[in-house]
This record gives structure tokens, C-alpha cells and sequence, in this order.
């Protein structure tokens, strides 16, 4: 099993390496854009900096971090690379000159493409450790090859794997009751990226439910500020670090850029107003992101109810997986790669429920053709030509919402 699974990763890593020049999305001149700039003018006030190329900066610490090493790493090969070229006469010239023009658009990708890899480990270790390991090279193997991983990762360069690796592993902490492990990798996640912030209070049932020691609450709190400090103060060395975090996620992380009803999400909002319509507009008497953030907290609220009498992994997963679906369907300002949570956990209740696959295939397919919509990379005309017809977008955003309120009865029955 470990040698047809080195395989498997091995050939899934070839296929992204293979992906990763054919498209270059504009999102990754603002991530070359921030980890060059990072180098060269040093953290400390980074975004409270001018004269940015393409747009400032509104991704967390870790993002830019990570940013910062790929380009330090970038003009170490530099450097060495031409050292090399300059001093033997058997190196091939021409690598400078790729990794000029292409270098930092593969380190920038390579994040993202080793996430994958890490996400199908969790996945393949968590069956491994219940006798099922068969199962976890036959799931790991699944979302290896599952279209919207690698489309995120190699062709879009989108750094979503990384923030739910590092969440997938809190949660599998959470299951074997680590909650110290957990703290610190559900903080890193939000540290990266403040995505999977939706899942905090189904999370916070399941620690309180646990029953931990106030000893362990203790630690886990240790923890969550010396990541916090350890990961922020470079960017801000003063002693209102937290006040000043704070308000960078409330300011400008969380809320996003586009303050539009739908941010090309094939979602509810999709039917109700495609165009440039700002979520402040009023239905019924409330703007459209207070009704947003009202499905979204009573969906939630739902989940908890059902949810308190018996927390078992295969109810925690069902749970994760429909909090995604249910925030990307029904609040505003989504993106279409919103959804790309729901994923990880729907591959392991393939595991629980194997009669899921077909709306776990069907949401794999409306997901990729909504990631299609307005980068069209690959360039195929035909497809491209159908989302010109407004029926076809609005028939992915029907089947959606149609198989969401198909898991949920399967919530009731399954589990």
C-alpha cells in the first residue's frame, strides 16, 4: 500500500508541476507583487505601506510570510544559478533565463500544489488509524484527482489548500482530543487566511463537549497568543499588537474587496442579481448582507442543535461540509473559490456515506465550471460561449442550492 501510494503521489505532483505554466492568473502579480516588496522594504509597516503595484495587501501575516520566503528562496536560485553559469562551463545557461521569466510563478504555485499532497495524507493517515487503510489510498487518491483541487492550485496558482490543510489538520487534532495541536493549527489557518472562521462555533461545541481540564485551556490559550505574537509582530512591534491585528481583520481582511450580492459565486444571490449590485441594497426591509449573515447564523444554529445531543466524526464532516455550502449559497461578497471547504470533508464522508458520491461528483462539476467562469483557462471556446446564455450560470446556481437541501435530508437520515 505505501509503495502504490508513493506512486499515486508522485504522479499527482507531476500532473499540477505539469499544469502549472499553462494559465497565469492576475491574482498572482498581487502575491509576486507582495513577497518582493516584503523583501526588499522589510515587515515592519508593511501594510501600512504606499505604491503598490497592482493592489495593497489583504491577506494575514502567515499569507505574506509565506510570500516573503518564496521570493528569498527565489533570489537565493538566482544568485546561485548565476554563480554557477559564471564559474562552470557545464551548467545549462538557459535555466536563468526560465527562472527569470517563469521562477516566481512556480514557487508562488508550489505552496498551494504541496498543500494538496498534505490534505490527501490527512485524509489517507485518518483511515489508516481505523484499520481502513485500503479506503483512505482509494479517498486520498479521490481528492488528488478531483478537477477543482488541481485547477486551484496549479492552473489558478490560489493558495485555498493551504488554509484548509492547516484547518484539516486542527480538526483531526480536535477528533483525538489534542487540543493544544489544535489551537495552534486552527490559529495558523486563520492566521493565513480568515476563511474558515465559519466553522468556529461548531468547533466550540465540539472542545466544551469534550470536557477539557482548565489546565488544558490554559496551555491551548499559551499557545494561541505565542502564535499569534510569534506570526504578527514582526509586521507591528508595539505593544497594541493586538488592537492593531484587530482591526486589520476587521478593516480590511474580512470584509473583502467587492461589496457586490454575488462575487461571480453561482450561489442564491446569482438568481437574485448577477450584476454589479451592492449587498447594502434593501429586500423586505433589510440589506441583502443582513439577510446573508441571518441564513448563514440560523443554518448554523440549526447544525449546532443537531449536533449537541452526539458529536461523532462522521456528524462533525457532515456538519463542516454543509457550514461551507450553506455560507457560500446564501451570504455576500462570495467568491466563486468559497466553496473549496466543502470538499475536504465531503472526500472523508465519502468514507461514512458512499451513496454521497454523486452529489459530491455534481458539486465537483458546478464548482469547476463557476472556477471556469471569467479566467476561461484553458481557452475553449464552445464552453466559454455557454455562459453567454444567462440560463446556463443560473442552472449551476439552481443545482446547488438543490443539492444542499439534498445533503440535508440526508443529515437526518444518514447519520
Amino acid at each position: 500500500m505505501n509503495k502504490k501510494l508513493i506512486i499515486i503521489f508522485l504522479f499527482a505532483f507531476a500532473l499540477r508541476l505539469s499544469l502549472a505554466f499553462i494559465a497565469h492568473h492576475g491574482d498572482l502579480n498581487n502575491n509576486i507583487s507582495w513577497g518582493t516588496l516584503a523583501a526588499g522594504r522589510g515587515l515592519s509597516g508593511f501594510y501600512e505601506g504606499e505604491d503598490w503595484p497592482y493592489s495593497a495587501p489583504n491577506q494575514p501575516p502567515l499569507t505574506i510570510l509565506m510570500l516573503t520566503g518564496v521570493r528569498v528562496v527565489w533570489q537565493a536560485i538566482e544568485n546561485a544559478s548565476w554563480w554557477l553559469n559564471n564559474n562552470f562551463k557545464f551548467f545549462y545557461s538557459p535555466f536563468i533565463w526560465f527562472w527569470e521569466a517563469k521562477g516566481m510563478t512556480l514557487l508562488v504555485k508550489l505552496p498551494g500544489i504541496l498543500a494538496d499532497l498534505g490534505i490527501a495524507w490527512l485524509i489517507f493517515k485518518y483511515f489508516e488509524t481505523k484499520n481502513k487503510p485500503k479506503l483512505g489510498f482509494i479517498l486520498s487518491s479521490v481528492w488528488l484527482f478531483n478537477p477543482v483541487t488541481w485547477y486551484n492550485s496549479a492552473i489558478w496558482g490560489q493558495t485555498d489548500s493551504v488554509v484548509n490543510f492547516l484547518g484539516f489538520a486542527a480538526i483531526l487534532f480536535l477528533l483525538r482530543k489534542k487540543l493544544v495541536l489544535f489551537s495552534i493549527f486552527f490559529s495558523l489557518s486563520l492566521l493565513f487566511k480568515g476563511s474558515l472562521s465559519i466553522f468556529i462555533p461548531i468547533l466550540l461545541i465540539v472542545t466544551i463537549w469534550q470536557k477539557y481540564s482548565l489546565k488544558e485551556w490554559v496551555r491551548s490559550a499559551i499557545a494561541v497568543l505565542a502564535t499569534i505574537i510569534l506570526l504578527s509582530v514582526w509586521f507591528h512591534p508595539e505593544m497594541n499588537l493586538f488592537a492593531w491585528l484587530y482591526n486589520l481583520y476587521k478593516n480590511r481582511f474580512l470584509p473583502g474587496e467587492i461589496g457586490y450580492l454575488t462575487a461571480n459565486s453561482f450561489n442564491f444571490w446569482w438568481l437574485v442579481d448577477s450584476g454589479k449590485t451592492l449587498d447594502s441594497t434593501v429586500f423586505l426591509g433589510l440589506p441583502a448582507r443582513v439577510w446573508g449573515f441571518i441564513t448563514a447564523l440560523a443554518g448554523i444554529a440549526g447544525f449546532l442543535y443537531w449536533l449537541r445531543k452526539k458529536i461523532t466524526d462522521k456528524r462533525l464532516f457532515l456538519s463542516l461540509a454543509l457550514v461551507s455550502l450553506l455560507t457560500f449559497l446564501f451570504m455576500t461578497r462570495i467568491h466563486e473559490r468559497y466553496l473549496y471547504p466543502f470538499f475536504p470533508y465531503a472526500t472523508m464522508l465519502l468514507g461514512f456515506i458512499p451513496a454521497l458520491v454523486f452529489p459530491y461528483i455534481l458539486l465537483s462539476m458546478t464548482h469547476l465550471l463557476n472556477l471556469y467562469h471569467l479566467f476561461w483557462a484553458p481557452s475553449f471556446p464552445p464552453l466559454e460561449a455557454l455562459y453567454l446564455k444567462p440560463w446556463f450560470a443560473q442552472a449551476i446556481s439552481v443545482i446547488n442550492i438543490i443539492v444542499f437541501f439534498y445533503l440535508l435530508r440526508s443529515a437526518r437520515q444518514r447519520t
